[in-house]
């Protein structure tokens, strides 16, 4: 009997111990918004960007005035960009020449919110690659704005952002439709070829690349998913995924000289002549 009743009671400690462990879990800040609302924030701004060779992940980061924008990595538009040396008759010479192909955004339709029920699948251009950075922006050729549009974590806001804050990566994993996986941050600042990675243990895989790690509390996009490590013959470790932090990413557009799309104070327009203006300038300086 004195048995019986030890063993009920730990079953009892047991089951405390695990209701407990849920409803801190379902209360925790970074799972408090509604169903509906998780999937606006999380899933529906995730698009699946392809070339004739390869594909992966985006994220559209802003839609106005008939201008989309879908950030990505290098490495999943690479294959549409080619570098090839033309014979120039002028110079006498051979010169090396940029060819860009159109890649191609796969904007998610869905039913009951969460079932996939086909694409809207648009050319797009490249407006930008940096391949050290490994980031690129491509604009949608559309005139109609995209409802679902996932905002960067604010500048001032970054250093706010601890290990052990809850995510939620969003990609085409293997090409799939978007896939939420829940983590918490496990590492910042991993250096890789003198430049920072964060890792988070919410899984990613292959198609992953280009796609989103948001804060769970606040759907802010905080990275891009960009490198899994793998051991072996190859085999990812998929809960030590590393992403491109959005301080790199709010860096990189500063240079180019695409502000507007985290600015609200500034217009596209605006941006794209001074930037256009300091290439010529740069030309006549002899790219200095």
């Amino acid at each position: 009997m004195k048995t019986k009743t030890l063993r009920s009671l730990r079953l009892c400690v047991r089951l405390l111990l695990c209701v407990s462990a849920v409803l801190l879990f379902a209360a925790a800040p970074g799972y408090a918004m509604t169903e509906e609302a998780a999937h606006q924030k999380f899933i529906y701004p995730v698009v699946r960007v392809t070339t004739n060779q390869t594909g992966g992940s985006g994220t559209v980061i802003y839609s106005k005035g008939g201008s989309t924008y879908v950030l990505t990595n290098h490495h999943v538009i690479q294959a549409a960009v080619k570098i090839e040396e033309e014979w120039n008759p002028a110079l006498a010479k051979m010169v090396k020449k940029e060819k860009r192909a159109i890649v191609y955004v796969e904007v998610f339709q869905y039913r009951n919110l969460s079932t996939p029920v086909g694409t809207l699948k648009v050319e797009a251009e490249i407006e930008l690659y940096n391949k050290t950075e490994d980031l690129a922006l491509v604009k949608l050729r559309s005139d109609d704005d995209l409802r679902y549009v996932a905002p960067l974590r604010p500048r001032d806001a970054i250093d706010e952002v601890h290990v052990m804050e809850r995510t939620v990566a969003v990609g085409c994993s293997l090409l799939f439709p978007p896939l939420p996986t829940p983590g918490i941050l496990t590492r910042l600042n991993f250096q890789i070829d003198s430049l920072p990675y964060h890792m988070s243990s919410s899984q990613i895989i292959y198609g992953n690349s280009g796609g989103a790690m948001f804060l769970a509390g606040t759907g802010e996009l905080i990275g891009v998913p960009s490198l899994v490590p793998v051991v072996g013959w190859g085999t990812p470790v998929t809960h030590m995924g590393l992403f491109i932090p959005v301080e790199r990413i709010y860096d990189w557009l500063e240079r180019e000289g695409y502000e507007f799309l985290y600015d609200p104070e500034k217009t596209e327009q605006e941006c794209l002549d001074a930037r256009e203006k300091r290439i010529e300038q740069e030309k006549k300086n002899g790219g200095k």
